[in-house]
């Protein structure tokens, strides 16, 4: 953050049931306080279908996914955008790409390139997600080979994102790396998975 290095501490949470799904990623570090990146929704036959997503720092901002109008309305009265099939969250796009990862994985070469629209809480806009090549990763001690998907920057406003996944991981991040336009940044490295039970049914 503004040039200075911050250890941090990060948990990224994903729980499922045969319907409906929830995932977290939150970030603390010393002085800067929490971050919360919240997606919960169900699951259809294609795949993920987000109905909430929340970014909370200082306060919370949230995009909602009205299915039945086709539309996503954002909490900060910015223009509703519309809800194409398919669309996810900055969140919840993780594991919808693990499971098209899971699924065609080893089809899918360096320069494959995707166009998904996900939502943050200000805008829904498609991101171009780029394969890059392999690389190894040192995860909890161990070397892990690992494939880094890129979603270049929207507008001149907006941050990059990078993340690495691998089979040995479920195709579900091994690491996440958010570059903000001002060169502050979050770099995410996983240092151990804890299995999670089901996800309860609602109430």
């Amino acid at each position: 953050e503004k040039g200075i290095q911050y250890q941090a501490s990060g948990v990224l949470r994903w729980q499922h049931n045969a319907s409906a799904y929830a995932m977290n990623l939150s970030v603390r570090a010393f002085l800067l306080g929490s971050r919360h990146w919240r997606s919960a929704g169900q699951i259809n036959a294609t795949g993920l279908a987000p109905t909430r997503f929340s970014d909370s720092w200082r306060s919370e901002r949230a995009a909602h996914f009205d299915r039945p109008n086709q539309r996503i309305v954002f909490s900060n009265n910015a223009p509703t955008a519309p809800l194409p099939p398919g669309a996810q969250d900055q969140v919840s796009l993780y594991a919808q790409l693990a499971a098209a990862m899971a699924q065609s994985g080893k089809r899918m070469q360096p320069g494959t390139r995707l166009q998904i629209q996900a939502a943050t809480v200000r805008d829904a806009l498609p991101w171009l997600l780029t394969l890059e090549k392999l690389e190894t990763l040192q995860i909890d001690g161990q070397s892990v080979e690992a494939v880094k998907w890129v979603c270049q920057p929207r507008n001149r406003f907006d941050a990059q994102v990078e993340f690495w996944v691998s089979a040995t991981h479920d195709w579900l991040p091994a690491r996440i790396r958010i570059t903000q336009v001002s060169g502050s940044f979050i770099d995410l490295q996983l240092t151990g998975r804890e299995a999670l039970p089901d996800l309860p049914p609602a109430q």
